[in-house]
């Protein structure tokens, strides 16, 4: 997983990302609306704080590192948890990831 922590997530320029009240909203490419949601359906904080610390220069290291400062959580769960998310947003063409 050393690799991954290396690389820097950015914003695609053509994605939209913007604060609309209490939710942060993203517009990939193809038009989609993404909202960030736990399994119970309330606001991620989590999710939304990755997004948050999302500002090209950052690498997902570095983000790791930030979450665990700010949550209660262990962090090689944190890593996972935040790589899992990271390749979702990919998939999702929501960000990419580079060196």
């Amino acid at each position: 997983m050393g690799d991954v922590m290396d690389a820097v997530p950015r914003l695609p320029p053509d994605v939209g990302l913007q604060r609309v009240g209490d939710r942060l909203l993203a517009v990939s490419p193809d038009d989609t609306l993404h909202t960030f949601e736990d399994a119970g359906g309330e606001v991620s904080e989590v999710a939304e704080r990755i997004l948050e610390l999302v500002d090209g220069r950052r690498t997902l290291g570095d983000i790791v590192a930030a979450l665990c400062e700010e949550f209660e959580v262990e962090p090689e769960v944190c890593r996972q948890d935040t790589v899992a998310f990271v390749r979702l947003l990919v998939r999702k063409k929501v960000l990419v990831l580079g060196p």
